[in-house]
């Protein structure tokens, strides 16, 4: 299995990372597909120049296209827009994220069941490469960074997407772990410095590690238990206060890091014979109305999505409208614009032919428009056309 998560401590989008991110888009199994996921800076009044920034950052420094997976707000999000969300997730096998505030975007994401969402893709061999802010989010524990830096709120913990526990890791990840921006404060450990780490680390369950990753750092997690640091600083593994630093370019095993005890990608939870047999006839019946769309059989396809309807698979209904809602606005055009330029050609072929008194070659031109659904209408002004299916 290539599933791998990838864990920044920050500079995601930095000239740094390039190689970084060249390196794991390199060793997907299939041609990358990458999404951003928008919701940890969702808040920001900047959030659309922010995406934008990620976009050049990939058109011109990966030259890959960047798509966006956009949940800003879960609430008042509608079934289209959280489905649109779910199925840009679906359809990407690099999932990136980034700045912002984790605790933001834990509530935003567990609204509507993103972890199980990533996970899921993890099974499909995807990377989850989540940086800063969004890294925070992945391990069994979270800190809400902004509530404690900035609004002076007790250091507590959040329950976290718990990504990392695909991997069999029971965690904490703190970025931005060797920050030093607090020229007179310690600004260590996300922020949050030395003496609320340590309250922190009270509360964890004993032994349980913290990952802490340096500012323009990158560890990498697979499936086979690969641990992987690369880019400008270290990875370091905190217990009780103890921390053992591992250098960029060091290749690890996760055992040997005492993060678990045995590697294995969960990507879904074990469920009933029953349930899984249903959970199997509706991937199916996405799949067949998949074919259907791409095969333009429109009556299959809407049996299908009826069908969905009537015995309430709402879950499969709502992965149908993805694709249709994909579909559209992927291929949905203008079709008198696009025809526009060819039919008016027609046109004045079949108005030379008539000037030529060649009426059988005029009447044939006309008769071949019509049987593909065109009519024209000759009057004082000259020739107009029209889709028949218009009348």
């Amino acid at each position: 299995m290539t599933a791998r998560i990838a864990l920044m401590g920050s500079g995601e989008t930095a000239p740094s990372m390039v190689k970084v991110h060249r390196a794991l888009l390199a060793s997907l199994a299939q041609p990358p597909r990458p999404v951003l996921i928008d919701t940890t800076y969702g808040f920001q009044e900047n959030a659309d120049e922010l995406t934008e920034k990620a976009q050049a950052f990939f058109d011109e420094s990966l030259t890959t296209d960047l798509g966006v997976a956009s949940l800003r707000r879960a609430k008042g999000a509608d079934a289209l827009d959280i489905t649109r969300f779910r199925h840009a997730l679906e359809g990407s096998n690099y999932i990136f994220a980034g700045p912002g505030s984790p605790s933001y975007a834990l509530g935003n994401l567990q609204e509507v069941g993103a972890a199980q969402l990533l996970r899921d893709q993890l099974g499909r061999d995807a990377t989850l490469c989540f940086a800063s802010a969004a890294a925070v989010t992945t391990g069994r524990w979270s800190i809400p960074v902004y509530e404690i830096y900035k609004a002076g709120q007790d250091p507590v913990w959040q329950d976290g997407l718990d990504l990392l526990g695909a991997f069999g890791i029971e965690a904490a990840v703190v970025p931005h772990f060797d920050n030093h921006e607090g020229a007179t404060h310690d600004t260590r450990f996300c922020y949050i410095g030395d003496r609320r780490l340590r309250l922190l680390e009270a509360q964890l369950p004993g032994g349980t590690p913290i990952i802490g990753i340096d500012e323009h750092t990158c560890v990498t997690f697979d499936a086979n238990g690969r641990v992987e640091v690369l880019g400008k600083g270290v990875l370091s593994i905190r217990r009780g206060g103890d921390t053992k630093e591992f250098p960029s370019g060091s290749v690890l095993d996760v055992r040997d890091l005492g993060l678990t005890e045995s590697i294995a990608v969960h990507a879904e939870p074990s469920m009933p014979d029953a349930q899984a047999q249903d959970t199997r006839s509706q991937a199916m019946g996405t799949e067949a109305f998949r074919a259907a769309l791409e095969d333009f059989d429109a009556d299959a396809a809407m049996q299908l999505l009826a069908s969905a309807i009537s015995q309430q698979k709402s879950d499969q209904a709502l992965a149908m409208v993805g694709l249709l809602d994909a579909m559209l606005n992927d291929g949905f055009v203008d079709r008198r614009a696009l025809l526009g330029p060819l039919v008016e050609l027609v046109i004045d072929l079949r108005a030379a032919a008539r000037a030529g008194k060649d009426f059988a070659t005029s009447d044939r031109i006309r008769d071949v428009v019509a049987a593909c659904g065109i009519v024209f209408e000759d009057g004082p002004d000259g020739t107009t056309w029209r889709f028949a299916t218009s009348d």
